[in-house]
């Protein structure tokens, strides 16, 4: 075998490698990171808030298990909601909730959004009616606080009209 094909061989190797470590990174729980920030961060809405008639609700899921992009990215959902939208959240106009996708409690919403693992979703009620929207982008920012922050205000204002 010359060098160009054990070079090749490697890589690939290092690729397939690579590529198995990025697809399995949220099927473990964190380790080694400070107790405080794998702690589910307590929230100051209510949980299990009453069917919308009309207004916005904001949805982050997760797994049982989970990894350190899956706890940041609540904690900036978190964070961002609860910063920018008092008022909001006060009036009812906005929910806010988090939900664990392996709870049984949560299998209703778990179905309605087709949520299956950590994921972020507006929803515009509309004369009872939902109108939801996955928020994929929120992938891209992750590790950016203040991307994160803004991303996550611009949907909520969108969603609510501001």
């Amino acid at each position: 075998m010359n060098l160009l094909t054990k070079a090749s061989l490697c890589g690939l190797i290092a690729i397939l490698i690579l590529s198995g470590v990025i697809l399995c990174a949220c099927s473990g729980p964190a380790q080694d990171t400070p107790a405080d920030t794998q702690q589910t961060p307590t929230p100051s809405y209510t949980p299990e808030p009453p069917p919308l008639e009309d207004g916005v609700e904001v949805v982050y899921f997760h797994r049982t298990q989970r990894c350190r992009t899956c706890v940041y990215l609540e904690a900036c959902v978190t964070y961002t909601v609860e910063t920018y939208f008092q008022d909001e959240l006060a009036s009812g106009d906005l929910v806010f909730r988090v939900l664990n996708v392996n709870d049984e409690a949560n299998a209703a919403s778990v179905e309605k959004y087709g949520a299956y693992g950590s994921s972020l979703y507006v929803n515009t009620v509309v004369n009872g009616a939902d109108h939801i929207e996955h928020v994929t982008d929120i992938w891209f920012v992750v590790g950016d606080d203040e991307a994160c922050s803004a991303l996550v205000k611009t949907e909520i204002e969108e969603h609510l009209g501001v």
